[in-house]
């Protein structure tokens, strides 16, 4: 029992030295002119703490974690993505067919006798060429 007291109290005693210099949850580098984030961090989020290799924080002497933030840094340097909404139409003006029928026939092909085909007229994914209308898929 006199254990388990001693422990809470620990705990306590730390949680609240951490709780006092708190920071933001992204760990900005005073180190340099421009801002980055940090590739370990702080669990506790203890200010001035964080940084290029794995080691203790300078404050409440726990463990660095590892900080995934610090690997997608650079995925959207560019801005956000690019996605297209989904409107509930799958079928637009370019492919309003589905690009092999029932027999598996595509419905544009290539000239050239190259494997494969789609819905639309299109390159050829072998040879580069448009794709040119193939009867055939019709006559199923």
């Amino acid at each position: 029992m006199r254990f388990f007291k001693i422990f809470l109290f620990s705990v306590l005693i730390i949680s609240v030295s951490c709780k006092e210099k708190q920071s933001k949850t992204i760990i900005k580098d005073t180190n340099t002119s421009s801002e980055s984030i940090k590739h370990y961090i702080c669990k506790n989020n203890c200010e001035n703490s964080g940084g290029a290799i794995a080691g203790n924080c300078p404050v409440c002497k726990t463990p660095y974690t590892h900080n995934e933030i610090y690997h997608a840094k650079d995925f959207l340097k560019d801005g956000p993505l690019n996605v297209p909404k989904y409107n509930g139409n799958q079928n637009n003006k370019n492919n309003s067919t589905p690009a092999q029928n029932s027999s598996g026939v595509y419905h544009y092909i290539c000239n050239n006798g190259c494997y494969g085909g789609s819905g639309k007229s299109e390159k050829c994914l072998v040879c580069g060429t448009t794709l040119v209308h193939n009867q055939a898929y019709h006559n199923n």
